[in-house]
């Protein structure tokens, strides 16, 4: 009961969190349609106004040209603009300083067209060298688009060159070339006259009702005019609700400018609410309690089966871990029996083979120093009672195997005199003493040094014993043998592993760094 209730809570709390998400990414697809639209909407009417910008740069560059190039280059750009089928007509009148008139038509060369540009021309005022004119003329049932641009040359001609836009054509081109995409696109100049509208009544004439919330002046405003150009001030557009007379629905109107030449004009796309708003985000909510209530019958079956699954995982866990547990008792006590058998055996290993080199040592050493050899005798003695001495386990504490160690180093250097050089150096307090290590382990690593080490006069064997604050370190000068015994199965090494691994200490480490070997005995709690 306690997981419904949660699951109808959880629900509950995550929904409007949802639904403001989807708006979120409703808006986001609705930013960018717009800029799609006003990208379309700004190559349209650039397109459009390429032969107007083309005829503007060849007047403006008049000085570097002659007056009969100059000529043929805007009569060439007038006739080619006619090409485009919203262009219906294009002009270019000639008046030289002698007042005679030279006008040439193209597409269209009719008495009252003729009649009609001299007396647009004539109303042109020239305030300085140069006059542009975008302006939107309706008659006969037409809406025309006239650009014109004027200039006196230094020669004082006066040239001007124009188009007009049959902006119901612009239309039927527009709508045919970029259908669907959602929403509907209207332009207007900055005077908010209409320049294209899905309903063509209203092309040519001045909407209004778009600018009754947000006016004309804001929407300049929000772009900043840098040079003659319009560049958005800001990332967002401005927007606006509103009821679509075209739809007869409620929609959401963007705002933004865009620049044509020096002229800006405005692009207002309208975006119905209940059908990329509203009807979405009800989809997705109902997409979304579908889901969560699949998912809640999924979570319960699967609760379900982990329940039954962790019981009897439970169960199987429970006999291997008696299991390991078993065999980790029996591994200890195999460990702890096979560090005591190669104690053992060295042991017996140690006392014949060590015996032997002691009383040859003795024999030569009675004659020649008696007093030597009585010392010798009593520190034998004292090695071989410490060698057959019953001990519990197989550990020491430091102090007493250094006392041991001593004793045998003692017999071993009267064996080998000066060649064999042993220093023991305490780095601690005398605390450190009571720590424990394996029995034998320094007599074992010392043993080995003699054992598979060259040792003469020339090249001693120099043993280093470092008592540090966690492990003595055992440190001889590397030069092995070059005949190895055969009978050497690195017993007392396996000895010292063996007990370590016991202990569950993994820092016993033995190598050969920059020619010495060197063991690490570390201390055993």
């Amino acid at each position: 009961m306690l997981l419904i209730a949660a699951f109808f809570i959880g629900n509950s709390l995550i929904t409007p969190k949802i639904t403001s998400v989807t708006e979120d990414l409703i808006q986001d697809l609705i930013q960018g349609n717009l800029k799609a639209k006003e990208n379309i909407v700004a190559y349209e009417f650039n397109q459009l106004n390429n032969s107007f910008k083309n005829s503007q740069k060849i007047l403006q560059n008049s000085e570097n040209n002659s007056f009969k190039f100059l000529k043929e280059k805007l009569l060439f750009t007038a006739d080619l603009a006619t090409e485009d089928q919203s262009i219906h007509h294009s002009f270019v009148s000639i008046i030289p300083s002698n007042n005679i008139e030279e006008i040439y038509f193209f597409n269209k060369k009719d008495s009252l067209y003729r009649r009609d540009i001299k007396t647009f021309m004539k109303e042109i005022s020239f305030v300085k060298d140069e006059v542009l004119i975008d302006t939107i003329i309706t008659s006969n049932r037409k809406v025309i688009n006239r650009k014109v641009y004027a200039k006196k040359l230094p020669n004082n001609t006066t040239v001007y060159t124009g188009y007009d836009v049959d902006l119901i054509a612009f239309w039927s081109y527009f709508s045919e070339a970029y259908k669907g995409g959602g929403g509907y696109t209207v332009v207007a100049n900055k005077e908010g006259i209409c320049m294209l509208h899905p309903d063509t009544k209203h092309i040519g004439k001045k909407i209004t009702t778009y600018f009754s919330t947000i006016t004309l002046e804001q929407i300049l405003k929000s772009s900043l005019k840098v040079n003659g150009y319009y560049v958005p001030d800001k990332v967002n557009s401005l927007k606006d609700k509103a009821t679509s007379e075209f739809l007869g629905l409620e929609v959401l109107r963007y705002f933004d400018t865009i620049k044509i030449g020096n002229t800006p004009l405005i692009v207002i796309v309208n975006f119905p609410l209940d059908i990329h708003l509203k009807e979405t985000t009800k989809n997705v909510q109902r997409y979304f309690s579908w889901i969560s209530f699949l998912a809640f019958a999924i979570f319960t079956l699967l609760l379900l089966a982990s329940r039954m699954q962790l019981k009897k995982e439970y169960v199987e866990n429970l006999k291997v871990v008696e299991e390991k547990e078993h065999l980790k008792n029996s591994n200890e006590k195999y460990q702890k029996e096979n560090a005591i058998l190669q104690l053992n055996q060295l042991k017996k290993k140690i006392n014949p083979h060590f015996l032997f080199n002691s009383l040859n040592s003795l024999h030569v050493l009675i004659d020649l120093n008696p007093d030597l050899s009585q010392q010798f005798v009593l520190k034998l003695a004292d090695v071989y009672r410490y060698l057959l001495n019953n001990r519990e386990g197989n550990l020491i504490s430091v102090k007493k195997e250094i006392t041991f160690l001593e004793q045998y180093v003692f017999l071993q250097e009267i064996r080998f005199n000066k060649s064999l050089n042993v220093t023991i150096v305490n780095n601690c307090d005398d605390t450190i003493l009571i720590k424990k290590i394996p029995f034998l382990s320094l007599e074992t690593l010392v043993e080995n040094a003699i054992k598979h080490n060259e040792i003469t006069k020339k090249n001693p064997l120099v043993i280093e014993i470092s008592i540090n604050k966690d492990s003595i370190i055992v440190k001889n000068n590397f030069t092995p043998r070059k005949n190895k015994s055969k009978d050497s199965h690195h017993i007392g090494l396996n000895y010292l592993g063996n007990t370590y691994q016991y202990y569950q200490i993994s820092t016993f480490k033995t190598a050969v760094i920059g020619g010495e070997f060197v063991c690490v005995l570390p201390y055993i709690t």
